[in-house]
């Protein structure tokens, strides 16, 4: 959330690390330990196994949501990724 929110709404440049560790500290995180975490092979392994999961699955970008088998691309159909998740309660 803390990153979208930066890079959507704030206009940060989220693809520089010294932003994201001020993002993530500012939001109670501890951004270096954070991406310190992330550069480890586990970690890696497991966002090339999400991202590959995620393609096969239809995502052609980000931010991409699915509510059931309901894809929404883009920031602007958050609204309807809300109404959708609303009528299934």
């Amino acid at each position: 959330d803390t990153v979208y929110k930066n890079m959507w709404e704030q206009g940060l440049k989220m693809d520089d690390p010294e932003v994201i560790a001020i993002a993530l500290d500012d939001a109670g995180f501890d951004g270096a330990e954070i991406l310190e975490g992330i550069m480890e092979q586990s970690v890696k392994d497991e966002l090339l196994n999400n991202t590959t999961a995620s393609v096969e699955r239809g995502t052609f970008g980000s931010p991409t949501f699915y509510v059931g088998d309901e894809i929404y691309f883009g920031k602007d159909r958050l609204g309807s990724v809300e109404e959708e998740i609303e009528s299934q309660k």
